[in-house]
């Protein structure tokens, strides 16, 4: 979105950071003296481009984006989920109503942070035919990735990482999952048939998470270690989605 033609706004209660252009409104009940879902429904009356929410503490909340004409503002709700999936549903349960809910959702997006390999020390090798079956990759091809080090040679001597400080990793990367909906996926969510919507998105080949991540494995931005921590876990609340148009941290209504 071009915030410097269109009318960009957020609501945050927890500001992370500002964008030039983009109006960030923060909540604090204290201050304002309303309710969350009041908030929305005041920003969403004047007609913005595009609405940012960064919490759904409630229903209220999600009712109101419900009621959202997506033909004038685009709504971008972020709320915490495994996938984006998961997070449809929760929106879903929230509006009360699968038939409204459904109508406003173009959408979902989720992501994960993973560590990428430090440049400096991280070792090439090659995965056993096994390991690479059991993941799904070609095993007949041979097939190069890294694992982190904490290692380098200084003179012939190895030497803690001066970069990682040994610990094999330097700065995190984001990987996700976007999945546009049809007008046949809102169909199977007003039904709440998540099971027609899932195998709907996997006829059309859309990555999840793993795929994702997987990726950036073989193209040698992470470990396979990274990999298996990010997506066989339980997610700490990193995972984000968003529900409405497919796009950035999150599921849009």
């Amino acid at each position: 979105h071009d915030a410097y033609t269109s009318n960009v706004q957020t609501l945050e209660v927890d500001p992370q950071g500002s964008i030039d252009g983009v109006r960030h409104n923060v909540f604090d009940a204290k201050v304002d003296g309303a309710e969350f879902a009041t908030t929305a429904r005041s920003l969403l009356r004047r007609d913005p481009d595009v609405l940012a929410i960064a919490e759904l503490p409630d229903q209220a909340t999600a009712q109101e984006v419900a009621r959202v004409d997506t033909g004038r503002t685009r709504v971008y709700l972020s709320l915490r989920a495994e996938n984006a999936l998961q997070a449809v549903q929760i929106y879903v349960k929230a509006v009360g109503d699968a038939a409204k809910a459904a109508k406003g959702i173009h959408g979902a997006v989720a992501s994960r942070l993973l560590r990428k390999l430090c440049p400096n020390c991280k070792q090439a090798y090659q995965p056993p035919p096994e390991l690479l079956k059991k993941l799904g990759l070609p095993a007949d091809k041979p097939l190069q990735m890294f694992r982190k080090g904490g290692q380098v040679l200084i003179k012939n001597k190895p030497e803690v990482c001066p970069m990682c400080g040994g610990g094999g990793y330097f700065g995190q990367e984001g990987c996700y999952e976007v999945f546009p909906f049809t007008s046949e996926d809102r169909a199977a969510i007003e039904k709440g048939d998540f099971a027609t919507l899932k195998a709907s998105i996997r006829k059309r080949r859309l990555p999840g998470i793993q795929e994702s991540a997987m990726r950036k494995a073989i193209d040698g931005v992470t470990s396979l270690e990274e990999v298996v921590r990010i997506t066989s876990a339980p997610s700490s609340g990193q995972p984000q989605a968003a529900k409405k148009p497919a796009a950035p941290p999150q599921p849009a209504g």
